[in-house]
């Protein structure tokens, strides 16, 4: 027993150093994934940039000019869009890669199959492309912001942020696609999951309005810190607080971890199921 746990031990460390040693096929791969999903389009890769303009403009003509919605009596519909857009974005990122890559293993059959390949390329690969695409509209945000003087120093502290978020999302998108190829069903659950945490998450409200009897599911929630800390950055000028440091690190760490762990150990059965 000690001997087979040392050995598997020895295997998971090795994998997880692995990805550096494959950064470069990561980075292939991601390129790859972007130039195909825009190929044969008249704007190209034009879409990447036109895409959140058309998101942030929507959103500023229906809550900043139509509905005029507010989360407080003296909020404008403007400062309203701004808390939206600030939790929204971070928020879109998240579930547009989680879907991306929850089926990124199944997708890639010609290379599973390839004993010699490092699987848990893949998902990271499907991350990377749709967060990168995504940082495109949280960038216009910031400008927008700073177009209204609401940037400070505290913008220093948004790349651990989403790097934070990065981790965290790997990991997810790990243990999913490993799920996904025993448990088709996944892609199937999995846009009913993810809407039903964007309601419980702080996505189109503030901490503050959430009630007090429900203030425990949203303390048990990651996003929540996620997004309390980007708008804190955002649109306070303040840091994060310490809790919310301590919640994304430990979280994405956490996370980053076990979802390596259980493609490891599903790794062996992957091949079979594909």
């Amino acid at each position: 027993m000690i001997g087979t746990g040392t050995r598997m031990n020895r295997s998971f460390s090795e994998s997880l150093s692995g990805l550096l040693r494959n950064f470069e096929l990561i980075r292939i791969l991601t390129v790859d994934d972007l130039r195909r999903a825009y190929t044969g389009s008249l704007m190209g890769l034009s879409w990447i940039l036109i895409k959140p303009v058309l998101l942030i403009s929507l959103y500023g003509v229906l809550f900043g000019i139509v509905f005029q919605v507010r989360s407080g009596p003296r909020q404008t519909g403007t400062e309203y869009l701004l808390v939206l857009l600030a939790g929204l974005l971070p928020w879109l990122i998240f579930s547009e890669a989680v879907s991306a890559a929850a089926g990124s293993i199944t997708a890639n059959t010609s290379l599973v199959t390839k004993i010699v390949f490092p699987i848990e390329v893949l998902p990271v690969s499907k991350v990377l492309g749709t967060m990168l695409s995504g940082l495109i509209s949280l960038t216009l945000l910031v400008v927008v912001l700073a177009y209204f003087n609401q940037i400070g120093w505290t913008l220093m502290l948004l790349p651990l942020l989403i790097m934070a978020q990065f981790v965290f999302t790997i990991g997810l998108a790990w243990f999913l696609s490993a799920v996904h190829v025993t448990v088709r069903d996944t892609s199937q659950v999995l846009p009913f999951v993810l809407t039903v945490c964007m309601f419980l998450s702080p996505v189109v409200y503030t901490p503050e309005m959430v009630p007090k009897a429900l203030a425990v599911i949203f303390a048990c929630n990651p996003m929540a810190y996620f997004l309390e800390g980007y708008r804190t950055i955002l649109l306070t000028n303040q840091p994060p607080s310490f809790l919310i440091w301590v919640v994304v690190t430990v979280t994405a760490a956490m996370i980053f971890l076990s979802g390596f762990w259980v493609l490891c150990r599903m790794r062996a059965l992957i091949a079979d199921f594909i």
